[in-house]
C-alpha cells in the first residue's frame, strides 16, 4: 500500500513539474508556428500522404484511420495491403507518421498551455498533458501496428491487441484535446472582450 502511494504521488509530481513547464514554455509566439505549420500539413501535406496511401491500401480500412476494431481485423488489413502495402505500411509509419503526430502534438500542447494560463483557477492546468499523451499513443499504434504488418501472417501474442487500444485511446485523447483547446480559447477570447469593454467604458 506505501509503495503504491509513493508510486502514485511520484507520478503526480512529475505531472506537476511537467505542467509547470509546459506554462514557461508556451507562448504567443509558439502559437502562431505551430498553427501555421498544422494547417499547412492539413492542406499540403495529408492531401498528398492519402493520395499515397491510396495507391498501396485502396478502399481498405487503416489502423490509424478507424476508431474501433479488432485483432482480427488488423491481420485483415494486413492480408488485404499485400506484401507491397505491407511495406509501405511500415515505412510511412516511421517517416510520415513520425512528424505528423509532432505537428498536431505541438498545435494542442502549445493552444491549451497558452490559453490555459488565462484559466485562474487552474482547473485546466493538467489539460496540457493531454497532447504528449495523444502522440505517445500514436506511436504506440504506429509501433505494434508495424510488428503485426512485418511478422504476418504469423501470429503474434499480445501486440495485436495492443495497437485497438492505443488506437482507441489515441482518438479520445486527441478529441478532448480538441474540445479543450476549443473551450479554453473561447475563455480567452470571452475575457479579451470583457476588458476591452471595460476599457472604453472607464474612457
Amino acid at each position: 500500500m506505501e509503495r503504491a502511494r509513493t508510486a502514485r504521488e511520484r507520478l503526480v509530481d512529475i505531472a506537476e513539474r511537467l505542467v509547470r513547464t509546459s506554462g514557461r514554455f508556451a507562448s504567443g509566439r509558439l502559437l502562431v508556428v505551430s498553427t501555421a505549420t498544422f494547417l499547412v500539413f492539413l492542406a499540403v501535406v495529408l492531401p498528398g500522404e492519402a493520395a499515397r496511401s491510396a495507391t498501396y491500401f485502396g478502399d481498405n480500412p487503416t489502423p490509424d484511420g478507424s476508431f474501433i476494431y479488432s485483432a482480427e481485423d488488423l491481420y485483415g488489413m494486413a492480408s488485404a495491403y499485400g506484401e507491397e502495402g505491407r511495406r509501405y505500411y511500415i515505412r510511412s509509419r516511421f517517416t510520415f507518421d513520425v512528424v505528423w503526430p509532432l505537428a498536431y502534438g505541438l498545435f494542442l500542447w502549445s493552444g491549451i498551455a497558452y490559453f490555459g494560463r488565462e484559466v485562474a483557477d487552474g482547473r485546466y492546468a493538467f489539460a496540457a498533458l493531454l497532447a504528449p499523451l495523444a502522440v505517445a499513443f500514436d506511436f504506440a499504434e504506429n509501433t505494434s501496428a508495424s510488428i503485426v504488418m512485418w511478422q504476418y501472417p504469423e501470429w503474434i501474442p499480445v501486440i495485436p491487441h495492443l495497437a485497438p487500444a492505443f488506437t482507441f485511446l489515441k482518438w479520445i485523447t486527441i478529441g478532448t484535446s480538441f474540445v479543450v483547446f476549443g473551450l479554453l480559447a473561447l475563455g480567452w477570447l470571452g475575457g479579451r472582450v470583457v476588458r476591452w469593454r471595460r476599457g472604453s467604458d472607464a474612457e
